[in-house]
């Protein structure tokens, strides 16, 4: 039984993206491909088909239901898979899966292994923690009095003297493939030592190279004090642990059960009850709610500890010995069982279950409120994030994308990046000796770029470039708020995916965004509710004389000019210094200053700042994201602080995202990757603004680390064509919190230049004490009257937002950076509490 997922490049989804395959001979391999030939289908409706494909499709993404079947087929292929036969034999053997895990240091029962080594055996004769491993000789009769003294002594251990069980079990080659069938564990008695040793003797002979007796000690059921009376029960934790995208170890609350059973037989997962942890603890008498929850996280960190091993062990393997070139086990079941000596209770993992781990480790819903619960909903979902994420990656390599604009040294991820995912880049950008056109294939200078009056002559110039170079971008994209606009003017000329250049257009100028919004009617657009023009915020007549209002430059970036202005006098005298300091591009490059340095005068709106980037394509809602910005330092808006996960309520999140959307929406903008800043007010949402790029500082960091989505690979493919999947679009769990604050040079040039150095924020960086987006270059540490951050320095915690901020605080005093009042951090993260 196998699956696969094929992400077409379709731009609606199609039945069939995901495929039950039932047999081997189903699929096919052309070259590195794997191909499906016949394959049961789904609609959206939950209706099954049996679907033959001619031609057969390219599978994205295997995953092996019966990991131990032999999947000759898939030898060879590059497509990414969640688990391979190799693996599955591999982990699946209980000696080889407790030797790694005692090596860990991660307690598993204690075991005497006799095994009848193979030519491929690379455990070693001896003791490994808990775990005593003999190996046996080829005529294991020669022998017998040797294996027999081991077995007393096993008997007579230490670990033995409380345990009046032995348990029994074989492992390796038949006992593994054959299934949980073969590998049954048996109690006996271990007063009764002439048993014990018949049954081992009996099995010894028939054994293969590879295979080997176990021999354990039984643990007791876990009792509390106040157990009811009745059969004492035994039970076993039963956990899924997946590996996320970004190669770390996930457990969610609903991928945790408990198998229940009576304590006098094996509990087997066909034949026990599955019930969740907390259940199961009242019944066996542990009723005190802190206690529960102290062993799920003992359980939890436990499982997450096993799938450390696993991947590490792994990463050591060769392609051949894990089963293919993208082979990894990207989802494992955990058993494991506690033991107490009274004032201590212990996790003890018994192996693993590559095999049918979805089944055993997912507990039965039975009310309405648990199907539809969404936090339930989305955590389940999180299982597919990295088989999507791994089938898109596959999708994208070696396409091509055109990237308008290099933008600052902030963007030198993206170059990054792009390597990393094996996509070619052509980059167009107006400064020839930029240290991007060494990071990318092909580089066009464009010393014109930002004279953006000349659009439309930039955009044939560089589609005739294209086509003389021989070269045909799959997509093309801009993260450079300058260069939007001629963006889509190369997409339209194309026929690239992208949004409208007049929607595009509408987006970038401030003051048509609103008015855009406020008109009553656009054929264009769908009925949306609310209506987009709820959201936004009338545009002033410098003479109208409603103050307080913002003051800002109508092509904009960075907040850079951006100021709160409370009378008439005020404004124009604002509006004087900056059309005297800011004229041209080469006065502050890189805040739209080649677009003209016209203002606009919008009414201030009070509230708390928030920002929502989303994923659109074909103008669905793919993928949307909340963070909350701390108090800027008035009159300017500069950022000081964010949050994210958003503390706002979920209602309120919610308001914000549906007002970003319909935003969105509301000007035309149907594809890409979009930040759209808001403040919510007593009375909702209003808009302050619509960046039509990925969001930048560090957004994208921030979003990768906590919901594992890589908002830069969403705008390649959304450029490309491919829709970007996840599990859900609005609910993906955060794994922790991220606080960060912003640090500039006119405020801190003292502490960046000694205790809080590009150096030594680098250096604390990689020890993980915390989290830095460099947003400048090291010779750019220049104070002048209008700036833009330098760096954010940021913390994760993985418990609460509360301690995010305390350790954030504290680290920023020893560092300098807290510098009341005239740059208060305390007051700045306050807002976050």
């Amino acid at each position: 039984l196998t699956s696969s997922f094929n992400l077409s490049l379709s731009p609606t989804p199609l039945p069939g993206d995901a495929l039950l395959c039932f047999s081997p001979s189903w699929l096919s391999c052309s070259s590195s491909s794997l191909l499906v030939h016949k394959a049961v289908t789904f609609d959206l409706g939950g209706r099954t088909f049996l679907t033959s494909f001619n031609p057969p499709r390219v599978v994205t993404y295997f995953l092996s239901c019966d990991p131990f079947s032999a999947e000759e087929v898939t030898r060879g292929v590059d497509c990414p898979m969640g688990t391979s036969g190799s693996l599955g034999m591999f982990w699946g053997d209980v000696l080889t899966s407790r030797f790694l895990l005692e090596k860990a240091k991660i307690h598993t029962p204690t075991t005497l292994a006799l095994l009848m080594p193979s030519e491929q055996t690379v455990l070693e004769e001896g003791t490994m923690g808990g775990l005593e491993l003999v190996h046996l000789a080829t005529t294991v009769k020669d022998d017998l009095n040797s294996i027999r003294n081991k077995v007393d002594s096993f008997l007579d251990s230490e670990t033995m003297r409380l345990s009046d069980k032995v348990v029994l079990r074989c492992s390796g080659g038949r006992f593994v493939s054959q299934g949980a069938a073969a590998s049954t564990p048996i109690y006996l008695p271990k007063s009764n030592r002439d048993e014990v040793w018949a049954r081992v003797d009996e099995l010894l002979p028939s054994l293969l190279p590879g295979e080997a007796v176990l021999l354990e000690t039984y643990c007791p059921p876990l009792k509390g004090n106040d157990a009811p009376g009745g059969p004492d029960l035994s039970f076993r934790v039963c956990a899924i642990v997946t590996r996320s995208p970004q190669n770390v170890p996930l457990l969610y609350k609903v991928c945790m059960v408990c198998r229940v059973g009576a304590s006098d037989t094996p509990l087997s997962h066909h034949q026990s009850l599955s019930q969740s942890l907390e259940t199961t603890l009242s019944e066996c008498g542990f009723t005190d709610p802190a206690l529960a929850a102290s062993i799920r996280r003992l359980a939890t960190n436990t499982a997450l500890d096993c799938l450390r091993v696993i991947m590490e062990t792994e990463a050591s393997m060769s392609s051949e010995s894990r089963g293919g070139l993208s082979a990894q086990t990207d989802m494992i079941g955990v058993d494991l069982i506690f033991t107490s000596d009274g004032s201590t209770i212990k996790p003890v993992v018994l192996g693993f279950h590559p095999s049918l781990c979805l089944q055993s480790s997912i507990p039965e819903q039975r009310t309405v409120k648990e199907i539809f619960d969404r936090e339930t909903e989305a955590c389940r979902g999180t299982l597919l994030l990295t088989p999507f994420t791994r089938s898109q990656c596959y999708l994208m390599q070696e396409k091509t994308v055109l990237v308008v604009g290099a933008g600052s040294y902030s963007k030198k991820f993206i170059w990054e990046a792009a390597k990393h995912y094996k996509i070619k880049i052509l980059l167009v950008d107006s400064d020839p000796k930029h240290f991007a056109s060494k990071m990318v294939d092909h580089f066009l200078p464009l010393p014109d770029l930002p004279d953006h009056r000349r659009d439309d002559q930039h955009c044939i110039y560089i589609c005739d470039w294209l086509s003389t170079s021989g070269l045909h971008p799959d997509g093309c994209v801009c993260f450079w708020d300058d260069c939007v606009v001629l963006t889509s003017l190369i997409c339209d000329r194309l026929g690239l995916r992208g949004s409208h250049t007049m929607a595009v257009g509408i987006a970038k100028e401030k003051s048509r965004t609103h008015l855009h919004l406020l008109s009553s009617f656009h054929p264009s657009v769908p009925l949306l509710s609310p209506s987009p023009s709820s959201y936004a915020v009338p545009c002033l007549h410098v003479e109208s004389r409603l103050f307080p209002a913002v003051m800002k430059l109508e092509y904009g970036a960075g907040a850079v000019g951006v100021r709160k202005v409370g009378s008439l006098s005020e404004s124009l005298a604002h509006f004087e210094r900056i059309a005297g300091d800011l004229r041209e591009e080469t006065d502050y490059p890189g805040i739209g200053l080649g677009w003209g340095n016209a203002m606009t005068l919008m009414e201030y709106v009070g509230g708390t700042e928030h920002d929502v980037d989303l994923m659109l394509f074909n103008g669905q809602l793919e993928g949307a994201f909340v963070s909350d910005n701390g108090p800027t330092r008035a009159p300017t808006f500069t950022e000081t602080a964010a949050q994210m996960p958003s503390g706002l309520a979920p209602d309120k999140r919610a308001q914000l995202i549906r007002a970003a959307y319909h935003a969105c929406l509301g000007c035309g903008l149907r594809d890409g990757v979009y930040n759209v800043e808001l403040k919510m007010t007593k009375l909702g949402p209003r808009l302050i603004e619509i960046n039509a790029r990925m969001g930048g500082f560090y957004l994208r960091d921030w979003i990768l680390q906590l919901y594992g989505v890589d908002l830069l690979m969403a705008a390649f493919m959304i450029a490309c064509g491919v829709r970007p999947r996840l599990p859900s679009a609005t609910d993906l769990p955060a794994r922790g919190h991220f606080v960060g604050v912003m640090c500039v040079v006119s405020q801190h040039l003292q502490a960046l230049r000694s205790t809080a150095s590009p150096q030594r924020l680098r250096s604390l960086h990689q020890e993980g004490a915390l989290w830095l987006n460099e947003l400048a270059a090291d010779d750019e540490l220049i104070a002048g009257e209008y700036e833009e951050p330098f760096c954010n320095v940021g913390v994760r915690d993985t418990c609460s937002r509360e301690r995010a901020c305390q350790r954030l605080l504290a680290l920023c005093q020893g560092l300098g950076l807290h510098c009341p009042p005239r740059y208060d951090l305390e007051y700045f993260l306050s807002h976050f509490h």
